[in-house]
């Protein structure tokens, strides 16, 4: 009996040490691939920039474009319109399936560059997409505004717990468990929305190309360059998903690593 007790124990010394091994597999990964998303952001930057420069041949303003696309579509329920500040810095150049606006930002609404023409047709696509029925993209609308400041508000959330059940029921623990339940969940809507991100604008550029060549908007170097910015974008999206999830093993792994060793003891 006790020969069985020590070989449990040390099988469970063993996984013990396996799973912390894997925690700090996945934590480095994690460290690796945000840095590497950082520095995809600098390149998202740099080549926004550059495109930003080049003047397109057919002389069309972004929100020019946007509007004789939609005009072409046969889109009549779709706004176009120049963000103000605040949406500018919250939203950016962005669709709404829920208003049926396309906000553009003023560099790029009043501008006759490669990047206004590339970004003013890819919301184009997201408009197109909507109108045709498309359920993830209102999906990510409603998900978006949600979760927007989720990742903020975990912290706060369970803090806001903790000092309930410390000063008011005497360290009972039921909220705290309940605002880190909600936290999580609040927390789970930003990281859906970074799934439904990947699918949507990748189809979304995909469909902007095809309006490009269709509608004659570029020439085949100006389309080249159009379809380089798209995937830089499409690449950020993925690093993001790809953070954030190995983000959430290793603090599933660390909670499994802390119960695990509750237990020990």
């Amino acid at each position: 009996m006790k020969n069985l007790l020590l070989d449990i124990q040390t099988g469970a010394d063993i996984g013990f040490s396996a799973l912390m091994i894997v925690a700090l597999i996945v934590f480095a990964a994690f460290c690796v691939v945000s840095v590497v998303a950082a520095v995809w952001k600098w390149v998202i930057i740099f080549r926004y920039s550059k495109l930003n420069k080049m003047q397109v041949s057919n002389g069309l303003t972004g929100a020019q474009t946007a509007q004789k696309l939609l005009e072409g579509l046969g889109i009549t329920d779709v706004e176009v319109v120049k963000c103000n500040f605040f949406s500018a810095i919250f939203l950016g150049n962005s669709y709404s399936p829920l208003k049926k606006i396309i906000r553009l930002r003023k560099n790029i609404y009043n501008s006759t560059t490669l990047t206004a023409v590339a970004l003013a047709t890819q919301k184009v696509a997201l408009a197109k997409r909507d109108h045709d029925g498309d359920k993830k993209l209102k999906a990510r609308s409603i998900l978006m505004g949600f979760g927007y400041f989720a990742p903020f508000a975990v912290v706060p959330l369970v803090l806001m717990g903790f000092l309930i059940d410390f000063f008011v029921l005497n360290n009972l623990g039921v909220f705290t468990i309940v605002f880190t339940c909600i936290a999580a969940a609040w927390y789970l809507s930003s990281f859906v929305v970074l799934i439904l991100n990947i699918p949507i604008e990748r189809q979304a550029c995909k469909q902007a190309l095809e309006f490009i060549k269709t509608a004659n908007l570029l020439t085949e170097e100006e389309m080249h360059q159009a379809e380089k910015l798209y995937k830089t974008y499409i690449t950020s999206y993925v690093l993001d998903f790809v953070t954030e999830l190995l983000y959430i093993v290793w603090r599933i792994l660390m909670l499994i690593l802390r119960l695990a060793a509750s237990s020990r003891d």
